[in-house]
């Protein structure tokens, strides 16, 4: 039985970071999605907080971590700097979301837990902005790098958290019911 469960749970993984592949992509063919900077309004992170609460923290930051890898080998745009940048920008605010499912375990324990990986993962990415990728012609720290990067980096945020809000508790809720079972 032990084999079973854990067949059942690396293919829940493995459709989980298809998924993400799939969402990853068809979002670079939205254009309202996009910012003209970099970022977007990521549909790819409901699979990673579905995997999150659905398979558990490890597993929904190995879906992170493994879903983030798989689109870097298929060559999808990123932007690297410095080994810095790269943490501040995808690896941190991937495993906030992968990891959703410690903030909370109340009764809105979906809501809390997207919504707090969502900030961590917003501050990270302000950090990145302001360090990494000033305003054309200021300075990196500088306030107007602070206002640039938070204003930049909140809309598209702000948006995607709205979305997860809404699907993830809403995916959770299908799954449980259907009797599927994946820990």
């Amino acid at each position: 039985m032990k084999s079973q469960e854990k067949i059942r749970s690396i293919t829940y993984m493995a459709l989980m970071i298809a998924l993400y592949a799939v969402l990853k992509f068809a979002g670079m063919y939205i254009p309202f999605l996009q910012m003209p900077n970099g970022g977007s309004i990521e549909l790819e992170l409901v699979p990673v907080f579905v995997a999150s609460y659905f398979l558990g923290w490890k597993k929904g930051a190995a879906v992170a971590m493994l879903g983030w890898l798989v689109t870097f080998l298929l060559g999808f745009e990123m932007w690297f700097v410095r080994p810095m940048q790269v943490l501040l920008d995808y690896i941190l605010p991937l495993l906030a979301c992968g990891l959703a499912s410690l903030y909370w375990h109340g009764s809105y324990r979906c809501h809390v837990g997207v919504a707090v990986a969502m900030i961590l993962k917003f501050v990270s990415q302000v950090l990145s902005g302001v360090y990494y990728w000033p305003p054309e012609g200021g300075v990196a720290g500088s306030g107007a790098a602070w206002a640039y990067s938070l204003s930049y980096n909140l809309w598209y945020n702000l948006a995607t958290l709205v979305v997860c809000i809404i699907l993830v508790p809403l995916l959770i809720s299908r799954l449980e019911k259907s009797g599927v079972s994946a820990r």
